[in-house]
């Protein structure tokens, strides 16, 4: 439990999920991202960039088909495996684009990301920006974010007895819900929510993720934007064995779905819904290019073509990167373009747009 959130709970008396999430990962001096070790064997969780080179080397593969843009910017880099991985392999292509970026805000993880970096010597080969503010942002860019979307800090709704209710934490860190209505019925369309929902379903609603968004179409003129997270399109994920929500949270490597445990201990995060970040970017008149299994996606790009069938490490990396009972079906791609063509010839085996 941080101080900054009993504070927090002391001068309001209940605050609603989001600011609670908000307040427990990302305080600058007290929040998760700032204060433990949070990827690897060593922290919390594990992501594909660091089970395998081979995920960056797809992007890269699909970075050089669009030689119409420059730049590319990474969106929360981690600990920097994502972006240092991309790099040597797009100098190994002679295909460095002309800047990287990366927007991120921890300062504990940009000096993670600046080390590696550093060790890798890539420095010396393509100007690398780290930045916090949008507008600082190229306007032709290739956009990549990787669990990005599911740790934004997001609100708990419930619909009872006809009517929607959200979520609130009180001083004795319990749950409390007060009635709620949407802003407007454009945003339960965009959602994706099923006209019939069962009786207290809860479900989750980001205004973080809609924001974003928001802010960052207004910099960006012509770009893809490849996000790579676990979740669903809207017909698949307000399913009724779902009642509860898909809050979930990590601690070394292990599960549980109570975020008012171990309070600021844990990673806490839930299941992008899809359809609404497809509906979002559209509405920022971005096109919506693709949605596939991340599996899929990395298939698209021969990642099968590039193990090294003598080393085992190698074969089991990418297994856990494509297999079903692995991340290869939970984890979804989902591409937007802006101010780009469609592409003439066919990237993806399988493109499941129609699911959204």
């Amino acid at each position: 439990m941080t101080d900054n959130l009993q504070i927090l709970l002391e001068r309001n008396e209940k605050i609603s999920f989001s600011e609670y999430m908000n307040s427990i990962l990302f305080n600058k001096d007290t929040g998760l991202y700032e204060s433990e070790e949070l990827f690897g064997e060593k922290g919390h969780f594990v992501t594909s960039p660091l089970i395998s080179k081979h995920f960056a080397n797809c992007i890269g593969k699909h970075f050089i088909k669009l030689s119409s843009l420059e730049n590319i910017i990474e969106v929360g880099a981690g600990n920097g495996k994502l972006a240092t991985d991309l790099l040597i392999y797009l100098r190994s292509q002679n295909k460095l684009p002309k800047q990287y970026y990366i927007l991120e805000k921890s300062e504990k993880l940009i000096d993670k990301q600046k080390s590696l970096i550093k060790d890798n010597s890539l420095e010396k080969y393509i100007e690398i920006h780290w930045i916090n503010d949008y507008k600082e942002l190229p306007d032709n860019a290739f956009i990549i974010s990787n669990e990005l979307f599911d740790c934004f800090p997001t609100d708990i709704i419930k619909y009872a007895n006809n009517k929607y209710k959200k979520a609130f934490i009180n001083y004795e860190y319990k749950i409390v819900w007060e009635d709620f209505s949407f802003d407007s019925e454009y945003i339960k369309r965009h959602l994706g929510l099923p006209k019939h929902l069962p009786n207290n379903y809860i479900f989750e609603y980001s205004t973080h993720q809609s924001n974003f968004i928001d802010d960052i179409s207004k910099v960006i003129k012509k770009a893809y934007f490849l996000i790579f997270d676990y979740g669903y399109p809207a017909n698949e994920l307000f399913l009724a064995d779902r009642m509860q929500g898909t809050i979930t949270c990590i601690k070394n490597h292990r599960a549980d779905f109570n975020p008012l445990v171990d309070i600021g201990l844990k990673d806490i995060s839930a299941f992008v819904n899809y359809t609404f970040l497809k509906n979002i970017f559209e509405k920022n008149r971005w096109i919506t290019e693709a949605f596939m299994s991340q599996s899929n996606y990395l298939l698209s790009f021969d990642v099968l073509e590039d193990v090294d069938i003598d080393n085992l490490d190698d074969i089991n990396s990418v297994k856990k990167l494509i297999m079903p009972n692995h991340m290869g079906e939970i984890f979804k791609a989902l591409v937007v373009r802006k101010n780009i063509s469609e592409t003439n010839e066919s990237l993806f085996i399988k493109n499941d747009i129609i699911k959204l």
